[in-house]
């Protein structure tokens, strides 16, 4: 997997977390833990990286989400989003989100 699919990734699931209004170091530490289980050389610098690429910009899910392409990805990264969302409790809206990145994708909700 390139750098930027992975970083695509990252970004969908920082932007789930964040619907609640915050990114919460419990949510950052549940992604790494994930990221690093399914991708051993995965770098903390990389998630830093996305996460700054994250605040810096004004993009909305929908826009995070054109730019994951392949199915087993999009799974990995719905499984990646549910998992740090949920790691201090699912708000509302992250659910919300979380449900409209499945209807996009045409996936079936596991929420």
């Amino acid at each position: 997997m390139s750098t930027n699919e992975l970083s695509a990734c990252i970004l969908v699931a920082v932007c789930i977390c964040a619907k609640d209004g915050v990114i919460s170091e419990v949510e950052e530490q549940a992604m790494l833990r994930i990221l690093r289980e399914q991708y051993p050389d995965f770098s903390a610098e990389l998630f830093e990286s996305a996460l700054t690429e994250f605040f810096d910009s004004n993009q909305q899910i929908e826009d995070y989400l054109a730019l994951v392409d392949d199915k087993d990805l999009r799974r990995f990264t719905l499984s990646l989003s549910e998992s740090s969302a949920s790691a201090d409790g699912l708000d509302i809206r992250e659910n919300i989100a979380l449900k409209k990145a499945y209807l996009i994708w045409g996936m079936k909700s596991n929420v």
